[in-house]
C-alpha cells in the first residue's frame, strides 16, 4: 500500500506582505468619501436673559417700554406698557406680516426700544418662536428674551 506523502506543517514562505495595493484603495476611497460627506450649518442665536422683577428702574424721564409677544394657540398679542394692546390671529394667511406691522408701528412710536419679551407656552413649536424671533429683528428689535407661560 503506498503511503500518502505528508505536508510539512512547519512550512515557511519568504516574502513580504504587498501594502500597495490597499494603500490604493484607500487613496480614492478616503477623497470620494469626504466629499460625499453632509455638512451641517450651525447657527447661534443671540439671547438676552429677561429683566429681574426685583431690578432697579432705569432713569425716570425714560419709562420702560416691557414690549411682549405672547404666543397663544390661536393668537399673537403684542403687549407693552406705553402701547396699546394688539390680538393677531394666528390663522390668518397674513399673520406674521401682521404681526411684522404691529411690531414696526410699535419701533416708530420707541425707537429707543431695543428689547422684545416673547412668552411661549410649553407647548409652543419651537420654529413658531423662532419665527417670531425672526420678525421681531426685521422690524428693529434686536435684543430678544425668552420667558415661559
Amino acid at each position: 500500500m503506498p503511503r500518502r506523502a505528508r505536508r510539512s506543517s512547519g512550512h515557511v514562505v519568504d516574502g513580504y506582505l504587498e501594502l500597495m495595493p490597499l494603500m490604493n484603495v484607500l487613496v480614492a476611497l478616503l477623497p470620494m468619501l469626504l466629499l460625499s460627506a453632509v455638512f451641517v450649518k450651525v447657527t447661534v442665536i443671540d439671547l438676552d436673559a429677561p429683566p429681574a422683577a426685583e431690578a432697579p428702574a432705569p432713569a425716570a424721564d425714560k419709562p420702560s417700554l416691557a414690549l411682549a409677544v405672547t404666543i397663544k394657540d390661536d393668537y399673537y398679542v403684542v403687549e407693552g406698557q406705553q402701547i396699546a394692546k394688539r390680538v393677531i390671529q394666528r390663522a390668518a394667511a397674513d399673520a406674521g406680516v401682521q404681526l411684522a406691522g404691529a411690531l414696526a408701528d410699535v419701533v416708530v412710536q420707541h425707537p429707543e426700544n431695543q428689547e422684545i419679551m416673547i412668552i411661549s407656552q410649553p407647548h409652543t413649536k419651537y420654529e413658531d418662536i423662532i419665527a417670531v424671533m425672526d420678525i421681531s429683528r426685521e422690524a428693529g428689535l434686536p435684543s430678544v428674551s425668552l420667558l415661559g407661560d
